[in-house]
């Protein structure tokens, strides 16, 4: 039963087309009823440990900040969905335990976004603008720099998370085809090359992860200082230009997009250039003008909505950005919980880069694949909300180090098993 419904829920985590309260989907229907069943199949089990208190802190100040808000019932939404986030990370540790179980669940989340992925590409070359399946694989936007293009978001509500979806599966494709040998390996290349072709169509923010995650990834499978080197340069290469451009753009003629905020003028070594603040730029000005006058537990969980709609208000955000998400978590936890929730923040992340660390050392190569998935993550957390990302806390589960894990002879040896 366990292995059915975890499977049932990893195939549905792609799929995010459904109007429920708190923003649920599919597979949260599934979740309880994984949960219960996990639950009767591992007493008397511990499922927390004291190595868990960053996370407990984390959800304590969000809870904390939540109660003295203006609006505690937004606090206590944002609560409730950061509960179930850590839910899903306890639960599929637990889970992770079946050395069987969990190559089936990542085999699984990776076909089933490689089809979709599949569908999603090949909707945009086909059909008009009003056809239904392009409405529902894609949208057609203006973007900086590239123009008119059609963005694929798979299944999922936005390119950007479907982006940071495809991050996950890339790498774990790596993964898999390390481990493979034959027909499979040929197969998950195929996979690797369609899911990174993905990445490339929903021009979005996520390359700058996706870049980060493979890079760390191919470096812990080779003894090669030069090829080390030149793909960390290749992806930090990558990084900033994607965050570069989240910032400022040069001034182009033509109709803006959405992202375009105001003309400025920067002073680069001496020299005064023209340019365009960014909508990513602005939202985390925002944040931080909040956190100027609410230093120590900001506007309350759940309201960096009401400062967006105010920045619209004043002029400093365009009508596009009315009641939007900071689009970076360090950036909206400052604003929303101010200081203690920001070091909160950082302590966790801190905490999971450490178990990272130690899986680097100690675990398989799905472990590192799950290690580099997290740092890439981390990466695009700068431009996106990633600890909504269920994936994220999934990833999680498959990263943490297990009780009783040896450490294999090297990465090189275990790609050698092909």
């Amino acid at each position: 039963m366990v292995s059915w419904l975890a499977l049932i829920f990893v195939a549905m985590l792609p799929m995010r087309y459904l109007d429920l309260p708190l923003n649920a989907q599919p597979g949260d229907l599934v979740f309880p009823f994984l949960a219960v069943a996990v639950r009767a199949s591992t007493r008397p089990q511990r499922w927390i440990s004291a190595g868990d208190w960053p996370l407990a802190a984390y959800l304590a100040i969000t809870l904390i900040c939540s109660m003295v808000s203006p609006e505690p019932a937004l606090g206590l939404a944002l609560f409730a969905k950061q509960i179930y986030g850590a839910a899903l990370f306890v639960v599929f540790r637990v889970v992770a335990k079946d050395a069987q179980l969990t190559p089936k669940l990542q085999r699984t989340l990776v076909v089933v976004t490689g089809l979709i992925t599949v569908a999603s590409i090949a909707v945009i070359f086909h059909g008009t603008n009003e056809d239904a399946a392009r409405s529902v694989f894609s949208q057609l936007q203006r973007m900086p720099f590239v123009g008119v293009v059609r963005r694929i978001r798979g299944l999922s509500a936005t390119p950007e998370l479907f982006g940071n979806l495809l991050v996950v599966c890339a790498v774990h494709a790596l993964a898999l085809r390390v481990t493979a040998s034959g027909h499979a390996r040929v197969m998950w290349t195929l996979i690797v090359a369609i899911l990174g072709v993905g990445e490339f169509v929903t021009y979005s923010h996520s390359a700058a992860g996706f870049a980060a995650a493979i890079a760390l990834f191919v470096a812990g499978l080779t003894a090669s200082r030069p090829l080390k080197a030149g793909t960390a340069l290749a992806a930090l290469a990558i990084v900033a230009m994607v965050n570069a451009a989240s910032v400022v753009v040069p001034v182009r003629n033509g109709e803006p997009t959405h992202y375009e905020i105001e003309r400025v003028s920067l002073d680069v070594a001496g020299h005064k250039m023209e340019g365009v603040l960014m909508s990513y730029a602005a939202l985390k000005r925002v944040a931080w003008t909040s956190v100027v006058d609410h230093p120590l537990i900001g506007v309350g969980p759940g309201r960096f909505v009401a400062l967006s709609e105010a920045a619209v208000q004043e002029g400093r955000l365009t009508k596009s950005y009315r009641g939007s998400l900071p689009h970076c978590d360090i950036a909206g936890r400052s604003a929303e919980t101010g200081l203690v929730g920001v070091v909160s923040l950082i302590l966790l992340w801190a905490s999971w880069l450490r178990a990272g660390r130690r899986s680097w050392s100690t675990g398989s190569v799905s472990q590192r694949a799950a290690v580099a998935v997290v740092f890439g993550l981390l990466v695009n957390s700068l431009n996106a909300d990633v600890m909504n990302f269920r994936f994220l806390w999934l990833v999680l589960a498959w990263m943490w180090p297990q009780a009783g894990e040896s450490a294999p002879a090297s990465p090189l040896a275990e790609r050698a098993r092909g």
